[in-house]
């Protein structure tokens, strides 16, 4: 079924084109001396007990960096492999969803896409699909019913479209869905299709976990968002991005890497049970990365970027939010003002919320009650006790939700109402990493007490 609530926010989309005065004061807020020094000896505690490869932490207020450090070295316990500063690249893997949205919602606004368009109207693959009822076989194909409903533009955003990640379990528990690590080439149409016979996987049609609008799953909506995108463009969703979004913002940010950003890159690492670190050492497949060409940008997980060049795309939303007169604004107010919306109903938003409080056990359940989903983000519905306020967009959400898998350990929250943006964040696997959350908690903790 259609939403309204997306149906309505379009229709403030389109008032977006006109002209609007500032609703909102700039929140001026600076980060005490007492909290940079917190965060100070945050980082050097956390570093010195050794347990967190390479790390980094960024804090933004509505107007300027307020913070910004890091610790560790590029390869977990080798000194001679460089230390991490704040210009390290981190893979920043789900945050490329928030990438997406605003791409989509740059669309929105022109008028080249809507809300309520059917997938089908830019990919045919959606023409067949099947729903799964329920995931009741670990290893292999699951009973399905055919349906003649499409998933619409507008569950793309908000994750109700019914993709999923996995329709069996991993193997190994922690490995990428295979959409993700398939070998990419050699054109970008072809990858394309190639990426829906990968989703497709066995099925006569497309795989869908439930009726398109009757729930939440984070899976592969924002990746085919990122499609729709190159095809009312006619362009990649990097080129896009690179041309709309990043350049715009001077960030280097992108969906490719380089010899430069490459050689910046913090490795991925692993963590044992017993809570050592060991490297990656090609444990599972990742995403198509250099030196190999990327000719698929994944809109769900393909973005490298360093910290705070991410916290400088988090304040521009916040100003722009705020009606700060911006030179290059990448979004009308009205829009970015959506993005702290809630789309989904009562059902929709209790399987998210559950979700919610399997991949983050380290925080209090009660805190992720009532939660939801605007066109980008999680939304908190109420204040967090000494952290994050009503209204605030988050990205606690990773890729599988398999017990014990995820990636790779970075996190952002916008905060409106505070007008601070705070991203942090490590590189190791498996998800849910008690280390990377407690580090990053505690940081938010530390900078929401020292606000003045």
């Amino acid at each position: 079924m259609k939403s309204t609530r997306l149906l309505r926010l379009a229709a403030l989309i389109v008032c977006a084109a006109i002209p609007t005065l500032a609703t909102s004061a700039s929140r001026k807020v600076k980060l005490s001396a007492a909290g940079k020094k917190a965060l100070d000896q945050l980082v050097a505690q956390t570093q010195a007990e050794n347990k967190l490869p390479g790390f980094a932490l960024a804090v933004s207020s509505i107007d300027e960096q307020l913070y910004a450090s890091a610790g560790g070295y590029k390869t977990f316990g080798v000194p001679s492999s460089g230390r991490v500063t704040p210009e390290s690249v981190f893979w920043i893997c789900s945050m490329t969803k928030l990438v997406t949205s605003i791409a989509g919602l740059q669309l929105i606004e022109q008028g080249k896409i809507r809300f309520d368009d059917l997938v089908t109207k830019y990919i045919p693959q959606f023409k067949e699909i099947v729903v799964l009822e329920g995931l009741s076989n670990p290893t292999g194909p699951q009973p399905f019913h055919n349906t003649s409903t499409v998933p619409t533009v507008g569950q793309l955003f908000n994750h109700s479209s019914g993709l999923t990640y996995w329709t069996k379990d991993a193997v190994p528990f922690y490995g990428l869905s295979s959409g993700y690590t398939f070998k990419q080439g050699p054109t970008r149409e072809a990858t394309t299709k190639a990426f829906f016979r990968q989703i497709q996987e066995d099925y006569p049609g497309i795989p869908l976990v439930f009726e398109p609008g009757a729930a939440f799953n984070y899976g592969y909506s924002s990746d085919v968002l990122g499609i729709v995108v190159e095809k009312a463009t006619g362009i990649s969703l990097a080129e896009y991005s690179k041309q709309h979004i990043f350049d715009p913002l001077g960030l280097k940010s992108s969906f490719r890497l380089n010899a430069e950003t490459n050689r910046k890159l913090i490795d991925l690492n692993f963590r044992n049970t017993n809570g050592s670190v060991s490297p990656w050492d090609n444990r599972a497949g990742l995403i198509q990365r250099y030196p190999e060409e990327v000719y698929l940008a994944l809109g769900g997980i393909g973005v490298y970027s360093t910290l705070p060049d991410y916290a400088t795309l988090l304040r521009h939303l916040l100003k722009l939010e705020a009606g700060t007169k911006v030179s290059k604004p990448i979004l009308k107010q009205r829009t970015v003002k959506t993005l702290f919306t809630p789309t989904l109903g009562e059902s929709a938003s209790a399987s998210l919320i559950q979700t919610l409080q399997y991949v983050d056990p380290f925080t209090d359940a009660s805190n992720y009650e009532d939660a939801n989903w605007s066109t980008a983000f999680a939304l908190a519905t109420k204040d967090w006790p000494g952290r994050r306020r009503a209204g605030t967009g988050f990205s606690n959400m990773k890729l599988t939700l398999k017990p014990g898998s995820g990636w790779a350990g970075t996190y952002y929250l916008i905060d409106p109402t505070t007008g601070i943006a705070v991203v942090g964040g490590s590189q190791v696997v498996p998800f849910p990493d008690e280390v990377v959350i407690k580090f990053y908690n505690k940081a938010e903790e530390i900078v929401y007490a020292n606000l003045e």
